[in-house]
């Protein structure tokens, strides 16, 4: 073979490690390209020469030298990095980016995007536009404004306290019911027969009945028996006492189904009303009215109702317990941005276990100012034997509006993505709209893939055809708003395969000066 096999594989060795500098290069020289995927080489033997069989049959063979075997890209995850960019981009996935050059689409890990004159999203390297699912641009609508809608439902959810109890309010009732032999009283229920009359009345003796009216006014007053006196008689006074004809501060006293006596004030709004029974001193007969007390519960919640101008109103919602169990709901706002002409849902029940039970109507009427037609809200409260919605349990009352479909006027103030890729514009009134969901490319064999520079990629019949999904689906990864991947080249491993690269090339010009010396020294056999 001679010495010229020597030098031959020595300049095969050359070039093929002045190859592998060139990747270790390239692959340093980009360790902060984000989206970057370091490269590698590959070495395989060139064909050998087969000298003889060998005495054993065990073929003779000699190299001839080594040649670049394969170039592989290592396409695992980068790092995250932040970059507080609300279009930036990055796939924590196996999933491309596409963007459309003008004639054909190109795929990139890279999501550092931004928008052009004309507000398309765009591949900020390249100005190449973004592809969302459908195939087409996106457009991201800045300058853009919403008018506002007028709300029609309203969701409530929360809690009324079962255990609420003050001793001024709206509505007061006793704490325990009036009972005759263990059954509820009525009406025509006699004052001696209740359970709780330790001493049977006799004409003359006395009650006194005090309080205080919805306004704060005080009420001191004395019910005096007569025979065969009834519930009714004691409700009479209370009446009396409390100005049940009038339609400002004035109370009225009835005697509910389960045997409670119920004071309600004639004008809601007001906590001021209490109630309180007592025997007078001298009294023959007595009822341990301590057993008795009255109390009732209030609760305040608000919500902003907007009309079809978009316009807000602050609407207050004044809950108070009518009974067990049972609450009535009344809607009030100020004067200044209209009326409610149907402001009450009555007879909100709850069941044994706290859970809704049923209402009266739930669709209440509002007129707001300058506006000539009356606009209708549906409160939804709740699903009957559900806690979906309103309930009623021991602990503190948290009943509000959760929801409403209403909003005001409102222009574009930011862009957001979720993790599946749709991204969404952000109004100043809070309102979401979806622009679009972003393409996201699969490929069988990513190192099919052709590069072509400024991060992007383009399919070869090696990768295969592009499969097309959403982010999050398989493999193709999430995406994160606000980063970008930046490049996996590890730069412990490239520096110790500097190392090996150099020396490689170091040996393979030790081989050609060494042949070089021996050819010399075999010419001047002769001299």
């Amino acid at each position: 073979m001679g010495l010229g096999g020597a030098l031959y594989s020595g300049v095969s060795g050359i070039r093929a490690h002045q190859n592998m500098l060139d990747v270790i290069g390239n692959n340093l020289a980009n360790i902060n390209t984000y989206g970057y995927k370091s490269s590698r080489l590959l070495f395989s033997d060139l064909l050998s020469q087969t000298m003889s069989s060998g005495g054993n049959g065990n073929p003779m063979q000699i190299g001839k030298g080594v040649k670049v075997g394969s170039a592989s890209s290592n396409f695992s995850q980068g790092t995250l990095e932040a970059t507080n960019n609300a279009l930036d981009f990055a796939i924590q996935g196996e999933g491309f980016f596409v963007v459309n050059g003008g004639t054909k689409d190109f795929f990139t890990r890279v999501g550092s995007f931004d928008t052009d004159a004309d507000n398309y999203l765009i591949d900020s390297n390249t100005g190449y536009k973004v592809i969302d699912t459908n195939g087409k641009t996106i457009t991201i609508p800045y300058n853009t404004t919403v008018s506002g809608k007028a709300t029609s439902k309203v969701s409530l959810t929360g809690n009324l306290d079962a255990s609420a109890s003050s001793t001024t309010a709206e509505v007061v009732m006793t704490s325990s019911a009036l009972t005759s032999s263990s059954t509820a009283a009525t009406a025509t229920t006699t004052l001696n027969s209740l359970d709780t009359n330790t001493t049977d009345y006799v004409a003359g003796d006395t009650v006194l009945i005090t309080g205080t009216k919805a306004d704060g006014t005080s009420v001191s007053a004395t019910y005096t028996y007569a025979a065969s006196d009834t519930v009714q008689k004691l409700l009479d006074a209370i009446n009396t006492a409390f100005s049940s004809t009038d339609t400002t501060n004035g109370a009225t006293a009835s005697i509910d189904s389960t045997g409670k006596i119920v004071v309600k004030s004639n004008t809601g709004g007001k906590d001021n009303l209490s109630v309180t029974l007592t025997d007078g001193g001298s009294n023959t007969g007595k009822t341990t009215w301590t057993n008795h007390s009255f109390a009732g519960a209030t609760y305040t919640s608000s919500l902003d109702i907007y009309d079809s101008q978009g316009s807000k109103h602050t609407v207050t919602m004044r809950f108070t317990k009518q009974g067990d169990n049972k609450w009535d709901m009344n809607t009030s706002m100020d004067s200044s941005n209209g009326t409610i002409s149907t402001s009450k849902v009555s007879s909100i029940s709850f069941n044994s276990d706290g859970t809704f039970a049923s209402s009266g109507s739930t669709t209440l009427a509002f007129k707001f100012n300058g506006l000539s037609s009356t606009q209708s809200v549906i409160f939804n409260i709740g699903t009957s034997g559900k806690s979906d919605g309103l309930s009623q349990n021991g602990g503190d009352s948290t009943a509000a509006a959760t929801s409403q479909d209403g909003y005001e006027y409102g222009s574009f103030d930011s862009v957001s993505i979720d993790s599946d890729g749709t991204i969404n514009a952000l109004y100043t009134n809070g309102l979401t709209k979806t622009v679009a969901t972003l393409k996201i490319a699969l490929f069988n064999n990513l190192n099919g893939l052709a590069k072509e520079g400024d991060n992007l990629y383009s399919q070869t019949s090696a990768s295969g055809v592009p499969v097309y999904v959403t982010a999050g689906s398989g493999s193709a990864g999430s995406i994160s708003s606000g980063y970008l991947e930046g490049s996996n080249v590890d730069m412990a491993t490239e520096l110790t395969a500097l190392i090996t690269a150099q020396r490689g090339f170091q040996l393979n010009t030790k081989v050609i000066t060494t042949a070089d010396e021996i050819l010399s020294d075999t010419v001047n056999l002769k001299r």
